[in-house]
């Protein structure tokens, strides 16, 4: 049977399988039974870009005795972004709750310079919540910044929606989801309010999983030299061809 190798970014590991990446996805997502739900994101890589014990995975990638391929496999847990090198990622692949898959490939990034503000969720190593003024690639030149006594070496984040609070952090919240909105608002004042700051933490860590509905951009990997742009579909796409993706992303499972 044929191979693929996973990055997943939830929980951070390093996973092959015999499922592709949609039956991976789903797996995931709801598992054998269908009786869990959880979100899911992945990308698909190159083993032979990537740090893969190969006699080990020969070694366990063997169907099961009645023929069913093997599910998962864990090949490492720890620090694995890091340690993938960019040119190995393929395509990125987000799940809804109820394990459909939207696969998006990576495209050339164009920084929009009218948005004096950015919300973006840190996913890899950490995932806290952080308000800037700086675009997504400078964040995350921002983040991996070696002489800082602070920084990581590789990120994967994602940029979310503001609406209005973009040009005016004292505009209504509306329809986004966030948690504590009032301290959203105060934190935006407060980087708006300090010429010198470049950002401001709104959230320490995030619980559960993210809203699909409120990414901005898209989704975005990278260190201190180099990064890979996953753009989020527009919306045309999300209501056309995506359908079936997108009113799953919509609708909260239990």
């Amino acid at each position: 049977m044929k191979k693929y190798y996973y990055l997943v970014a939830t929980p951070e590991s390093l996973i092959v399988s015999h499922l592709a990446p949609g039956d991976f996805g789903n797996y995931l997502a709801v598992g054998t039974k269908k009786q869990i739900r959880g979100q899911a994101i992945f990308f698909e890589i190159d083993p032979d870009k990537a740090m893969v014990h190969q006699d080990y995975v020969d070694l366990k990638m063997k169907p099961y005795e009645d023929g069913q391929p093997k599910r998962s496999v864990f090949l490492s847990i720890y620090r694995v972004f890091e340690k993938t090198p960019l040119n190995a990622l393929r395509s990125l692949y987000l799940v809804t709750d109820d394990g459909r898959v939207l696969e998006i490939q990576a495209h050339d990034y164009i920084a929009n310079k009218t948005d004096p503000i950015h919300l973006y969720q840190q996913l890899v190593p950490n995932t806290t919540r952080v308000a800037s003024k700086l675009d997504p690639v400078k964040f995350i030149q921002f983040l991996t910044d070696i002489s800082k006594p602070v920084s990581a070496p590789k990120v994967f984040i994602c940029d979310l929606l503001l609406n209005e609070l973009v040009n005016n952090p004292y505009a209504p919240i509306h329809n986004l989801p966030y948690p504590n909105p009032d301290h959203l608002r105060d934190c935006l004042i407060k980087l708006k309010e300090s010429p010198g700051r470049q950002t401001k933490t709104v959230l320490r860590y995030m619980k559960g999983d993210i809203s699909y509905r409120t990414i901005k951009t898209g989704f975005y990997v990278g260190d201190q030299k180099h990064y890979l742009f996953y753009p989020f579909p527009s919306m045309t796409d999300l209501e056309g061809k995506y359908y079936l993706w997108w009113r799953s992303a919509l609708t909260r499972h239990f």
